[in-house]
């Protein structure tokens, strides 16, 4: 039987204190929401962006834009794959795709985020997840008690009430990072990362971001149930 958690809220709170439960206890990132993908609401996301995590519902339409994506890069992801260290792991856990996207940001982003905790789910993945395939790193994932536990607390955070653990969800975390002079989008429903395009420097990644998600949200006009927050540096 597939394992299940209760789903995570989009909220920059819970997402925050998740991440000093998971072993980041003076974090020196935080994330933050993002009102808008016009270029004067951008101005307002703190620099430099490390991350984005969009929350979208899933349809047929973007699924089927993302499959066709994949297929065309095949070839391009998996030479950029092999070539660069980006911490890229499946999703083996039912509604675990919240704690999925912050992973994606946070594990690509260790130089930033701060000191980690000795025997922390976040060292344990530095330690034994860095360099193994994406479905070994789902397998430490979903075998680590202390990671179980942290997910269950920030279940429990946030406004809303949570649904049962039976419901079927049909909203989805992604996450996109920039490595190696590229946007690229973690989602551990997919066979591998998609490649945004080229960013030179962080206000490219931005802008690519808002275009990839604005991509996304173009194929589901009428849903208002899209979120986007950003990991960001935390102002000195």
């Amino acid at each position: 039987m597939t394992k299940k958690w209760l789903p995570i809220e989009s909220n920059p709170d819970v997402l925050n204190a998740y991440l000093r439960n998971l072993g980041v206890p003076i974090p020196k990132v935080e994330f933050c929401d993002v009102y808008g993908l016009d270029p004067t609401l951008l101005l307002f996301v703190p620099r430099p962006v490390r991350a984005m995590i969009l929350l979208y519902p899933i349809t047929p339409e973007i699924d089927a834009a993302d499959a066709k994506t994949g297929e065309m890069q095949a070839a391009e992801i998996k030479a950029f794959m092999a070539e660069n260290d980006v911490f890229f792991s499946k999703q083996t856990v039912e509604n675990a795709c919240g704690t999925m996207a912050l992973l994606h940001a946070v594990m690509n982003n260790l130089d930033a985020v701060g000191d980690v905790r000795k025997d922390s789910p976040i060292d344990f993945l530095k330690r034994e997840g860095l360099h193994v395939n994406p479905e070994e790193r789902a397998l430490l994932i979903e075998s680590d008690p202390n990671l179980d536990e942290a997910h269950m607390g920030a279940s429990a955070e946030g406004v809303t009430t949570n649904q049962p653990l039976n419901a079927n969800i049909d909203l989805h975390f992604t996450c996109f990072v920039h490595t190696k002079n590229q946007c690229v989008e973690l989602d551990g429903r997919k066979q591998s990362p998609l490649l945004h395009g080229v960013c030179m420097d962080n206000e490219q990644f931005v802008s690519v971001t808002a275009e990839a998600i604005q991509a996304k949200i173009s194929l589901n006009k009428e849903s208002f149930r899209f979120n986007i927050i950003a990991l960001v540096d935390k102002s000195s």
